[in-house]
This record gives structure tokens, sequence and C-alpha cells, in this order.
């Protein structure tokens, strides 16, 4: 029922509001089911405020939607439209009460670039249908938090590449998005085959950070990406605090994109010298095809980089995996040079 539904909202959320009026288009009458339809307008109405997935809540309070016509002020029929008056102040409580915070200060907005690895090929996804990004500008509107795409024309294909993007060069992002005069920029890395999607955040300040998801289709890890997407939204926005990231430190020409690394059980920390950064990028490309090894963070400096692995590969055998690559030169064990 709910993918038949077409939910208006008429009016904002505020403080100031006690009301919210939804006009539902009831489509198939003989269909309509007013009890469910309630529902799902309460639901859309609680994701709207609070920023944070049905799932999610339902997963903090079970009971969060039970009796939802308690949330409601009046419902009746305006011609081929079901219109439901909500109750804001009920509907605040009743989050509040569950432990749900409400997000009510301004939503930020995002510019969207996006990726997908294909076999060996890497590449930008245009206005061409692609399901994570319909799937993300769907979520736009059913969080209140405005979302773009670029145009991808001539000047957007010749300023951004899919290698520039996947090898961490903010300044190349930063720059290409400069022309939409939007402050957060979130760009989307997908690689169908191997079930997981990269993104990475930029400011137009310099900072961004990084992190993966995972799931076995489109959908999954979308759902997984709409949910990190709105945490780091509403953390930016929450008072004008800013969440910790990583600042980019041009005297040293260096790209960090994950918190300072540190050593863990279950993690090797391989450390790479290199002059080209290109070969950089093909003996990271080299790791990522091992099915043994994930890459859980990278720190890319002017002249070395540290990646940090997350395996049950021992010492040796992660040495000989790294070794592997033509143009490395073995210094001590997870330390190695680049030809």
């Amino acid at each position: 029922m709910l993918a038949r539904l077409f939910l208006i909202l008429t009016c904002l959320l505020s403080t100031s509001v006690t009301a919210l009026e939804y006009r539902v288009d009831v489509g198939e009458p003989s269909l309509f089911d007013v009890e469910n339809s309630i529902e799902n307008v309460i639901i859309g109405a609680a994701e709207k405020m609070t920023g944070v997935p049905q799932s999610q809540m339902m997963g903090q309070a079970p009971d969060l939607f039970s009796l939802s016509e308690a949330l409601v002020n009046s419902y009746g029929y305006d011609g081929n439209f079901f219109i439901v008056d909500i109750d804001v102040i009920g509907l605040k409580t009743r989050l509040e009460t569950a432990g749900i915070d409400l997000w009510e200060s301004e939503r930020p907005e995002f510019l969207i670039w996006a990726t997908e690895e294909r076999g060996l090929e890497r590449l930008m996804i245009g206005q061409e249908p692609n399901r994570i990004v319909e799937r993300l500008m769907a979520a736009s509107g059913r969080f209140g938090v405005p979302m773009r795409r670029p145009l991808m024309d001539l000047e957007d294909t010749l300023a951004l590449s899919p290698a520039e993007i996947w090898g961490e060069f903010a300044g190349a992002v930063n720059n290409a998005s400069s022309r939409y005069g939007i402050e957060h920029v979130l760009v989307i890395g997908d690689r169908p085959e191997r079930q997981s999607m990269k993104y990475w955040f930029f400011e137009s300040n310099g900072e961004f950070r990084s992190g993966e998801v995972s799931g076995a289709d489109a959908d999954g890890r979308s759902d997984k990406l709409i949910s990190v997407v709105m945490q780091y939204a509403r953390s930016i926005s929450d008072n004008g605090r800013k969440i910790p990231a990583v600042v980019a430190r041009p005297a040293e020409s260096s790209v960090l994109f994950q918190p300072q690394i540190q050593d863990v059980t279950g993690q090797w920390a391989v450390r790479v010298e290199y002059t080209d950064v290109i070969r950089l990028m093909e003996l990271i490309d080299h790791i990522e095809a091992s099915e043994s090894v994930t890459i859980h963070a990278t720190e890319i400096r002017a002249n070395d980089a540290t990646i940090v692995l997350k395996t049950d590969l021992s010492l040796g055998v992660t040495d000989q995996l790294v070794s592997d690559f033509s143009a490395v030169q073995f210094i001590s064990p997870l330390v190695y040079s680049l030809k």
C-alpha cells in the first residue's frame, strides 16, 4: 500500500506548528486501507521530524507507531484525496518519550557525485537511471534534506574523473563542485560485484571523511548509506556543531580520509614509500582485489602512505600479498617501497 500512496505535506515542520495536513492520493478506492494509510502518514511525518529511518526508530521503540490514529486530529476525503490532520505535539511527545531526538535545526543541502565499478572499469554515473542515486533523491524528500545531482554536462565531465574520485583527490572534487555553490558534497563509489560501496563527504572548507557500507543488492547498500548520510547531515546542522573531520594539509600535499591510524587486533598497517601516486593507486587496487583483505583506512602523505588492512591472514601471508605487486620493493615486514 505504501508504494501506492502519494503524500503532500502542506505546511513546514517547526516548533510553532501544532498540526500538519497530509493529502494522500487514493488511487484505487477499492484497495484503499484507511488504517494502514494513517500509520504510513505518521511514519512519514516522524521520519521527517527526526531524520531517522522507520526501521531504526522501531528498533529502539517497537511500539512507537502502534495506535497511530491517536496521533491524528481528524481525517476524511476530499475528492480523490484522503486528508490526514496530524497532532504534531502528540507525535513529538511520543518520539521524545521513546528517546528519539527531534531534528529542528536547518537541514544542510548536498551535491551528489556518483561512480560505479564495472569489472575493471570505474565510470561516472550521469543522468541515466541508477537505483542508488534514485533512492538517495527519494530520501531527500522523505527526510527533508535537500539533495542535488550535477548536470554531468561537458564541463562536469572534464572537471572530474573516476580516477580522481577513487584516488581521493579532494581538490578535484571541490573544484568540480564549486560551480554549484553547495557547501556539502557527497560522493559515492558503488562496487556491485563486491557488494560494497564507498562514500566520501567533502566540505567547502577543506574538511572531508569517508567510509564504506556493504549490501547484497543496491537497495541494501542504499539503505545503509542513507542512514549514514542522515546522521552526518544532522551532526553538521545541530547547533552548528560539526563532527570531527580530517583536514587536508596542502603544505604536505596530504590526503587524509580516516581518523588517526592505530594498531588494532585483526588489522595490519602497511606502510609504503612512493614517488608516483598512480603507482600507489594501482597497489591499492591490487590489495582490494583480494577477497581475503578489506582496506579499513588509508592515509596518504606527500611521499608515503599507510594502508590499514582488516584480515585474518597471518603477517607472512599478508606480506606476500603486498609483495606480489610487481612494483613493490620489500624493506621490512609491512614496510615497502614502490619502484
